[in-house]
């Protein structure tokens, strides 16, 4: 199974021109995290390689098929910002939604994919007895457990707390490694894109464009005690410098 290819993709609205030329080729198993101004263009180009959008111009390949393809194949897992949970169940039978909806067979155990996200004593729980932070768990459960290639997040840590979101990072980074997947993460977060990206992506906006692609050679896995480290802060004002740039280019023109 290969990664995801973006080639000379194009998406408008109308004659409001969204992406603009985006080229992007993401090895299987790579973690990439899209950032930029708002209006740049992350969520259209998420929502693109879902196929929940279609391109203008250009493809969008997942595994040598299209987008659409994947998504119907079961292939992709989706995470948003707001927990996605049927408040009448359980954190299992949450999670267990996902294998009724996708009648995938070659999938996780659900009650062992809990337990790797820290909730195997909540199991039977409901969400309302959950914090914000373990639904969103729950909901990533769910998201991973037909054991799809592809992750797509788009901001599923933004409703959190700075402390909550800290642990959600160590806790998806861990769980990665022990279930590679193919990610695509949208967020606003400098320090969350570091602490779990091996690529960040920097679009421009008006039209969404790729900017810049900052690498990220952090050993894994990663801990919060990182962030106090020299490496991850000159990560962190790397990519901070390179939004102002983006900025004042969009002030200037």
């Amino acid at each position: 199974m290969s990664g995801i290819s973006i080639r000379s993709l194009h998406k408008s609205f109308g004659k409001v021109e969204a992406l603009r030329d985006i080229n992007l080729e993401i090895d299987q198993g790579e973690f990439i995290a899209l950032i930029g101004p708002s209006g740049c263009g992350k969520t259209t180009l998420l929502r693109t390689c879902l196929g929940l959008e279609r391109p203008t111009k250009g493809t969008v390949l997942l595994g040598g098929q299209d987008a659409v393809a994947a998504r119907k194949a079961k292939d992709l897992g989706i995470v948003f910002q707001k927990p996605a949970l049927v408040p009448s169940r359980t954190s299992l039978s949450n999670v267990q939604i996902t294998l009724d909806i996708t009648g995938v067979k070659d999938h996780l155990d659900p009650n062992n994919l809990l337990e790797e996200f820290g909730l195997g004593s909540f199991k039977n729980h409901y969400p309302h007895q959950l914090s914000g932070g373990m639904q969103q768990r729950v909901n990533l459960a769910a998201a991973m457990v037909h054991n799809p290639h592809y992750l797509m997040m788009d901001e599923p840590f933004g409703a959190l707390d700075e402390m909550t979101r800290e642990m959600m990072c160590e806790w998806v980074g861990d769980v990665l490694l022990r279930q590679p997947k193919t990610v695509i993460l949208v967020t606003h977060s400098i320090d969350e894109a570091v602490m779990l990206a091996d690529r960040i992506v920097i679009l421009a906006p008006r039209p969404g464009k790729i900017d810049t692609i900052v690498p990220v050679d952090l050993p894994r896995p990663r801990r919060r005690s990182l962030k106090t480290t020299t490496e991850f802060s000159n990560y962190v004002m790397d990519v901070r410098r390179q939004l102002y740039a983006v900025e004042e280019a969009r002030g200037a023109a």
